[in-house]
């Protein structure tokens, strides 16, 4: 019964991410359920523990959880604004070979499928740096006023 629950919702999961803007209103609602899932799968996987670490492990999984969420979100806003569709079903499709991969290595090779976690998480905080300091200047010069031009003078 579980394993038929899971496929439904792969299903559901596999179509609503296909279509531009069923995939935004799913990953809306996906905001709040993602996290809280990262959060529950963390505690799971931990087991017995007392409640300090318990805390920081839902924390964490949580965290986890809420940054690959935002970092798909985001980049799939960005693909959305293309007017053809080909972009968001390559982007569709890329993300659910990698959750496929990423699954299977955490079966057969749980250290590599860490590796390969750990890398990608490294990789989203790298990024996210780097677009919210390339923003920040962005801005600031933006809203900077206008230097008069040496050529005036």
């Amino acid at each position: 019964m579980v394993i038929g629950v899971a496929v439904c919702m792969y299903l559901v999961e596999f179509f609503a991410d296909k279509v531009p803007i069923v995939d935004t209103i799913w990953d809306l609602v996906h905001t709040v359920v993602r996290p809280i899932g990262g959060a529950l799968i963390a505690v799971t996987a931990l087991g017995e523990a007392g409640p300090g670490v318990t805390a920081t492990v839902a924390l964490l999984g949580g965290a986890v959880a809420t940054s690959s969420h935002l970092t798909k979100t985001s980049t799939r806003a960005v693909v959305n604004t293309s007017p053809e569709p080909f972009t968001n079903w390559a982007l569709s499709l890329g993300e659910d070979a990698f959750v496929f991969g990423l699954g299977y290595l955490a079966l057969t090779h749980p250290l590599v499928a860490l590796g390969v976690a750990v890398t990608a998480l490294v990789l989203i905080l790298t990024f996210s740096v780097v677009i919210v300091r390339t923003a920040v200047r962005w801005l600031a010069r933006g809203r900077a006023p206008a230097r008069p031009s040496s050529a005036l003078h």
